[in-house]
């Protein structure tokens, strides 16, 4: 798999965590709202009734229905796109487009992505999975979402130090999500 692949992934995951988190939030209000309408439905019967209106039932509950079928909905593509991610991850060798000359920075070596490319939704999803902060730091190779530091002053063994990294997270992911 290649990371432009992963990229559209994980920013399919995020977007539907976040929105798993906006049906959760909605759910909680809800349960709420169920909770005290036997009250108010009563109340507002008979000040309804009062004023010569018909009453309506809010719909708590038939939205309440809704949003576990669509919450149910969010789980299913969130395990989908886990799947993608898995099948991606354990594939032997994950693509990861960096320009195969880096630039020396003395101690270190930055290995930036070819055509200016950039992946924060990639490395957003890597740090979550991983409960570690971004930038990821793995040892002395430092990932961001638009380029590789490795903190080696040779530059066979930053290509070796970098190649190591991306296989541990690649391992990494792959115990996380299986």
């Amino acid at each position: 798999m290649n990371l432009t692949e992963l990229e559209v992934a994980a920013g399919r995951l995020l977007e539907e965590q976040k929105r798993l988190k906006t049906i959760d939030s909605e759910l909680d209000v809800l349960s709420q709202e169920i909770t005290q309408d036997p009250k108010r439905n009563e109340k507002d019967q008979a000040f309804y009734a009062l004023i010569g209106l018909d009453w309506s039932d809010p719909g708590h509950q038939d939205r309440a229905a809704a949003l576990k079928r669509e919450r149910g909905d969010v789980l299913a593509s969130i395990r989908e796109v886990h799947g993608q991610m898995f099948t991606g991850l354990s594939s032997d060798r994950l693509i990861v487009p960096l320009d195969p000359i880096p630039v020396s920075g003395g101690r270190s070596f930055t290995f930036r992505f070819r055509s200016g490319a950039t992946f924060p939704k990639s490395v957003e999803a890597f740090s979550a999975m991983l409960g570690i902060p971004s930038p990821l730091s793995l040892g002395d190779v430092t990932i961001s979402e638009d380029r590789v530091v490795v903190a080696e002053s040779d530059e066979y063994f930053a290509k070796k130090k970098l190649v190591d990294a991306f296989e541990d997270l690649r391992k990494a992911l792959k115990r996380k999500l299986s």
